[in-house]
């Protein structure tokens, strides 16, 4: 049976995450917080949430997010000579500083072409392209060899992701024997009504997401993936300090109606009423190819 944990875990800190380094963090051109921010925005699904202890934590929303990544690399046994899959790289800082930390070799995917473009010039930048690549590719048709990655994650892409029963499928047939997946993500609790249904469906629709995963979506799924569920843990406390920072971060951004990211940016004032959702909560999950 898995190792099941309440909202309020604390999701321990492994001995990889004081290696983790700042080194990879991008630079902003006006090197304020909100200009990183909106820089990441821009460029489609490099933020995801941070991770805060408790009321008494005062990280960052930066540094909380790094945190995040911190505990996904913790659960994957990364190590020199390992090769682990990142599914839906965005931008690549979450594999870039995975790589750094710890001597892995990583290949990213995404569906975005700007996305591996950039995080391309940020290995390079990073002087990583030796060990950490990234190219476009569908997480539902995965573009590698069976049994090719000592371990995988997916940090919020399965909420992009319509048919994630085959994406973790796929995943798991990339995966070695005894290799670890560590998916982190939006979490529908349970189900939604009237107003909280509707700012679930504009959330949804302003981030991307066809919807959001459900507990008994993603047990199914690795399941019928022929994966071991280790651990599913419900964060959902431990991050929601960041739909608030999202909303002050983008507080006075006024974009044109003409703007790509327009609704994005419109829904940003929404996010703390989002968030506030006893619906709402975070994934955390382990699982494991036997």
């Amino acid at each position: 049976m898995p190792h099941e944990r309440s909202a309020h875990h604390t999701v321990p800190a492994s001995p990889d995450t004081g290696r983790l380094s700042d080194e990879d963090a991008p630079e902003t051109v006006v090197g304020d917080a909100q200009s990183e921010i909106v820089d990441g925005a821009a460029v489609d699904g490099n933020i995801h949430v941070g991770y805060w202890d408790d009321a008494t934590d005062h990280r960052s929303l930066d540094q909380a997010t790094d945190r995040l990544t911190d505990l996904v690399a913790g659960c994957l046994a990364a190590a020199p000579g390992r090769r682990l899959l990142d599914v839906g790289c965005g931008t690549g800082r979450p594999a870039l500083r995975i790589a750094r930390a710890t001597g892995a070799d990583v290949s990213g995917i995404s569906i975005s072409d700007e996305d591996v473009e950039l995080a391309r010039t940020r290995a390079d930048a990073a002087t990583l392209a030796d060990r950490v690549d990234f190219r476009h590719a569908d997480a539902c048709v995965l573009p590698f060899e069976a049994a090719s990655f000592d371990g995988a994650w997916a940090i919020e892409s399965m909420m992009h992701i319509g048919d994630r029963t085959t994406a973790i499928a796929e995943i798991a047939r990339t995966l070695r024997p005894g290799s670890p997946l560590v998916i982190t993500d939006v979490l529908l609790r349970s189900p939604v009504s009237g107003d909280s249904a509707e700012l679930v469906r504009q959330t949804c629709r302003a981030f991307g997401s066809p919807s959001l995963p459900e507990p008994a979506e993603l047990r199914t799924a690795l399941d019928r993936a022929g994966l071991e569920l280790v651990e599913f843990n419900d964060i959902g406390e431990h991050v929601r300090p960041t739909y608030q920072a999202f909303a002050d971060a983008f507080d006075g951004v006024s974009p044109s109606g003409d703007d790509r990211h327009y609704e994005f940016f419109n829904s940003t004032r929404s996010l703390p009423r989002f968030g506030a959702l006893p619906q709402i909560g975070y994934v955390f999950l382990v699982a494991r190819r036997p």
